[in-house]
């Protein structure tokens, strides 16, 4: 699902994001709601737009996980990996930022809004002004629970962050 976010783009770096557990995110400029149809334990995944940044409320059975990713949290910049447990559940988090020359950010930002634009399990959030400035948030139901991956396009500092993230409940 494309957005049209109406607020302009502030541009960040990678250095500037933070990670976090918990539900003390910004206000959500759009979401998306995916609920599990495999499995009565998968739960549902939100999907939130901060801007530039993410809020994800995963559920798997009774586990509830809150991931953030957005700037002036309290640890940066992003870990490379965290694994741990998660209300019963095992929880997983990767990010990855790559730097891009402009006219191959633009690629990259080019091929990421194509290919997520009209996908029934995606949340593009696209700035005024800033064609290239996105924010794509991407989920897909497991046997028990969900997996997500994000994708922050800076501009300006040619970078990309990548995360992937699951949860998963109990057998």
């Amino acid at each position: 699902m494309l957005c049209s976010l109406a607020v302009p783009f502030v541009d960040a770096r990678a250095s500037a994001l933070s990670w976090w557990l918990g539900d003390d995110a910004p206000r959500a400029l759009d979401a998306l709601v995916l609920t599990g149809v495999r499995s009565p334990s998968a739960g549902r995944l939100e999907l939130r737009l901060l801007g530039a940044s993410h809020h994800v409320v995963a559920t798997a059975g009774a586990a509830r996980c809150p991931e953030v990713v957005a700037c002036g949290g309290p640890t940066a910049p992003l870990p490379a990996r965290h694994d741990g447990d998660v209300g019963g559940a095992r929880y997983r988090f990767a990010s990855t930022t790559t730097a891009y020359e402009p006219a191959a950010l633009a690629r990259v930002a080019r091929d990421l809004r194509r290919r997520a634009a009209d996908a029934d399990n995606a949340l593009v959030g696209v700035f005024p002004g800033s064609p290239h400035a996105l924010t794509v948030l991407t989920g897909r139901e497991l046997a028990r629970g969900w997996a997500w991956s994000s994708w922050h396009v800076y501009p300006a500092a040619g970078e990309v962050v990548r995360t992937r993230s699951s949860l998963v409940g109990p057998a």
